[in-house]
């Protein structure tokens, strides 16, 4: 489960999280500034949460393990690296990351690594550089990854395929993402050229400006994508909460009630 963290919604997220029914695995943390960070963290620490900060690569090396370190000391043992989407950086691929942490921290960390199940807005061969990733750098193998949301099930079956025939038992946790904003999420997908049904949006279009039958109609895609995943023997999900906690109760609601969740 992702919260993005600002200065401005700090206390909105922990009343938030008070109102969540769900068994939690983990929780990520998407904003980068450690000393904003260590508040929630903190909180979700006391609550005996399993925390995962993001690490985007655009920090350089001094920021990078500042971050690391202050990780580490405050009892942070589970990180997730993200490429980010800028095109030039410091840090241009999550192995640039991982082989500091290697040298410098052996396994002292757990690594968790983002992934898009289709395609980045910056790299259109996808399974390619994958691949060559994996042969090149051996300790990829080591991480857990978890997937930009998806809402084409069909896409993430065929990544797990052509992941499958490179590599065995790649543990890859895929994302789900409510729709809070119909506009952005389609701008984001025509980004990333991910695969957005056409249905599905027409559907939510035509209730855009009726809300209760777009919660509803957002809820249900949801869940047949749960659905599926189950059946799938899909055992973990992360949910892009948009920290509208809310509505992820609503879709455990609608799974339980409908699908014997």
């Amino acid at each position: 489960m992702e919260f993005y963290l600002s200065k401005k919604n700090f206390l909105k997220i922990i009343n938030l999280k008070k109102n969540i029914n769900i068994k939690i695995k983990f929780i990520t943390i998407t904003y980068n500034n450690f000393k904003l960070n260590k508040k929630i963290i903190n909180y979700f620490l006391k609550k005996k949460k399993k925390i995962l900060p993001h690490i985007i690569c655009k920090n350089n090396i001094k920021n990078f393990n500042y971050l690391i370190n202050m990780y580490y000391i405050n009892n942070i043992k589970n990180l997730m690296i993200i490429k980010g989407d800028e095109k030039i950086s410091n840090f241009y691929y999550c192995y640039n990351f991982l082989n500091i942490i290697k040298n410098n921290y052996k396994n002292l960390f757990k690594i968790y690594l983002g992934l898009y199940a289709e395609f980045h807005q910056n790299n259109l061969n996808n399974i390619f550089d994958f691949k060559n990733n994996i042969i090149k750098k051996n300790i990829f193998l080591k991480s857990i990854f978890i997937s930009q949301y998806i809402y084409d099930f069909n896409s993430y079956c065929y990544f797990y395929d052509d992941l499958s025939k490179i590599k065995k038992n790649i543990k890859i946790i895929p994302g789900i993402m409510p729709i809070n904003n119909l506009k952005k999420v389609i701008s984001f997908s025509n980004i990333c050229k991910s695969n957005l049904p056409v249905w599905l949006v027409k559907k939510l279009s035509n209730n855009f400006f009726k809300k209760k039958n777009f919660n509803k109609i957002n809820i249900e895609i949801n869940c047949n994508i749960i659905y599926k995943m189950n059946k799938f023997k899909i055992n973990f999900i992360h949910f892009y909460t948009m920290n509208n906690t809310k509505l992820i109760n609503n879709i455990f609601s609608f799974l339980i009630n409908n699908f014997n969740f």
